[in-house]
């Protein structure tokens, strides 16, 4: 009991963040604090700069190795340091007593903060280095919000929306992809998981429940429900991709091949759609019974079946006023899945995008199968009776 004590004090916990990353949070954290000490030696003596530095170096942890957070947002980190620093320099000139002094400046600092939701842990440091950072920044006075804690604050924070941008697998601030979101991926962004019945609602009751702050965003949280839930299906499934149990012998057409023509391929083959392609094999349309339909629908007082003989009838002479090539009646843009991702991504495909015939494509796009929700039905049925 004691050992595992002691493992949970002093041994590091294991995490997932790669080397890479690791480095990048540094490098990035190197160009921060350098422009802020450039910035601050203009109006600080050298012995008064390590207290500055002291706060905006905790921040540089939270802005460049952890981007994503709560705390080291926008908002958090310019009103926790400002904020604190109004603290700090208002408690200096009241109370002359420096312990006295520095323990109340951090304490309301902490609550403000809180308050205004701009909690940061460094603007604790922002509000003591007033207290004990020396008769030269004592003197400043109010002074001190302006140069160096604004400056500071803007030369970080312009840095920190710099390079979490230009990073890759970056951005800053954490709501910056939600913005982009339309309003239909921000409500589909809401369901967690649809199984489970669990939303962002919940997960926001979750937190509010558990009664303290914790640095991690409902989005974070929905994300990583989101993939894990994810591949707990992935490796329920295995490892089954698209190419496994897709049809490989295709039936297709090109841009110019006639509409009768396809009417015969698919009776023939029993099908009932074609992917268009060009002479490199590349998918740029497809053509369904529903195409053909589409073209008999308007009622003219003649059957549905003799209004469709009369359309796959080719035209005498020159001109006509009816489509004639697959190419003039065929859907497009289409929608494709390329051969090496997983068959749960085909569920989404085949329910929201109300697609029933989804032709396969390799790497460089060229047409290699074809599926449907029978391939899909099958492939699940195979895997349930393997695992009986």
């Amino acid at each position: 009991m004691k050992q595992d004590f002691l493992k949970v004090l002093f041994l590091p916990q294991k995490d997932s963040v790669s080397l890479g990353e690791k480095a990048l949070s540094g490098l990035a954290a190197l160009g921060g604090i350098g422009l802020m000490m450039l910035v601050s030696s203009f109006f600080l003596e050298g012995k008064d700069l390590p207290w500055v530095v002291a706060s905006m170096g905790a921040s540089a942890v939270l802005l460049f190795a952890v981007p994503l957070g709560p705390l080291s947002q926008p908002w958090p980190f310019a009103g926790g340091h400002l904020i604190s620093g109004v603290i700090g320099v208002t408690v200096a000139g009241l109370i002359p007593d420096p312990v006295t002094a520095a323990a109340l400046a951090v304490a309301l600092a902490i609550f403000v903060m809180y308050l205004s939701g701009c909690l940061h842990p460094p603007g604790g440091a922002t509000a003591l280095t007033v207290v004990v950072g020396g008769d030269a920044i004592r003197s400043m006075g109010y002074e001190y919000l302006l140069t160096p804690v604004l400056l500071n604050v803007v030369v970080m924070l312009g840095w920190a929306l710099l390079i979490n941008n230009l990073l890759p697998n970056r951005h800053y601030p954490n709501t910056l992809p939600r913005l982009k979101q339309t309003a239909t991926d921000r409500k589909e962004d809401g369901k967690v998981d649809v199984q489970l019945g669990i939303d962002k609602e919940d997960l926001e009751f979750a937190l509010r429940e558990m009664n303290e702050y914790v640095d991690v965003s409902c989005e974070d949280l929905s994300r990583i429900f989101s993939l894990s839930a994810a591949h707990a299906k992935r490796r329920r499934m295995g490892e089954i991709l698209c190419a496994d149990i897709m049809t490989r012998e295709v039936i297709s057409a090109e841009y110019g091949d006639k509409v009768e023509g396809l009417w015969k391929l698919m009776g023939q083959h029993r099908i009932h759609g074609i992917p268009i392609v060009d002479s490199r094999c590349r998918v740029i349309g497809i053509v369904t019974i529903a195409d053909f339909l589409n073209q008999v629908k308007t009622e003219d007082g003649r059957p549905l079946a003799t209004r469709l003989r009369a359309f796959l009838k080719p035209s005498s002479g020159s001109s006509t006023d009816k489509p004639e090539y697959a190419g003039h009646i065929m859907t497009s843009p289409v929608v494709t899945i390329r051969e090496d991702q997983h068959i749960l991504e085909l569920f989404p495909v085949f329910s929201d995008k109300a697609v029933r015939h989804l032709p396969v494509v390799d790497a460089s796009g060229c047409l290699v199968g074809m599926l449907t929700p029978v391939n899909l039905l099958a492939a699940l049925q195979a895997e349930i009776l393997s695992l009986s």
